[in-house]
């Protein structure tokens, strides 16, 4: 089996026991990023796998991430709250916060990302 064969949503919910991404559309939406992204690694030698299916594994992960950072950012869910009303009180952020709080949600995308490819991988320190 070639890499990348397991990078399906019927491994990502049979095999690894997942259901955050809600359905094979949806899974295939972020796939072809992380694909790619984990592909360059591989081919600059900055990433080995560390065991059997590990990239795979890896990848179908990273997919979660990226469909969470997805929801975050669209406001659906747990977003940054740029205004609320309780009862009869208002009160409104500037747009400058929500600006704010997807800046620091990429990055810590980026973070849970790195966190499960070194769970699944070994990562090098540089091209070998």
């Amino acid at each position: 089996m070639a890499q990348f064969d397991n990078v399906t949503y019927t491994h990502y919910s049979s095999d690894l026991g997942r259901a955050i991404v809600p359905d094979a559309a949806t899974f295939e939406q972020f796939k072809l990023e992380n694909v790619l992204y984990l592909k360059s690694l591989l081919n600059d030698g900055l990433i080995k796998e560390r065991e059997p299916g590990g990239i795979d594994d890896a990848c179908c992960m990273m997919i979660e991430e990226s469909y969470n950072a997805a929801q975050i950012e669209s406001g659906k869910a747990g977003g940054a709250i740029t205004s609320e009303s309780i009862g009869g009180y208002s009160y409104s952020k500037s747009s400058k916060a929500a600006d704010i709080q997807t800046e620091k949600n990429a990055k810590s995308t980026a973070e849970k990302k790195y966190k499960w490819l070194s769970l699944y991988c070994d990562i090098l320190n540089g091209v070998r």
